[in-house]
């Protein structure tokens, strides 16, 4: 017999969770300031990404390797890998 809690266990808790398992929280980040999606309403630098490439990767807030091609853009994370887009001139 062991002294470890088995899975169904319900006389054993965690005291760090109250024996839940904490829920996990996606981030994401602004591909244009780098800053949390969810701090502020990022109106302009949307503006701005529909008319330029990112300059921040929206999963790890890295800074994007960017060229422009034409009508389109190509940016690398060097974790995230190669995503690509087009540019809407005004």
């Amino acid at each position: 017999m062991s002294d470890l809690p088995a899975a169904g266990d319900s006389g054993w808790s965690d005291p760090d969770t109250l024996g839940a398992i904490p829920p996990v929280r996606t981030i994401t980040y602004c591909g244009h300031c780098g800053e949390s999606a969810s701090k502020k309403s990022h109106v302009l630098c949307r503006q701005r990404l529909e008319q330029g490439p990112p300059q921040y990767c929206p999963t790890c807030r890295r800074r994007l390797t960017v060229n422009e091609t034409g009508e389109g853009w190509v940016a690398q994370c060097k974790k995230h890998g190669e995503t690509s887009g087009t540019i809407t001139r005004a």
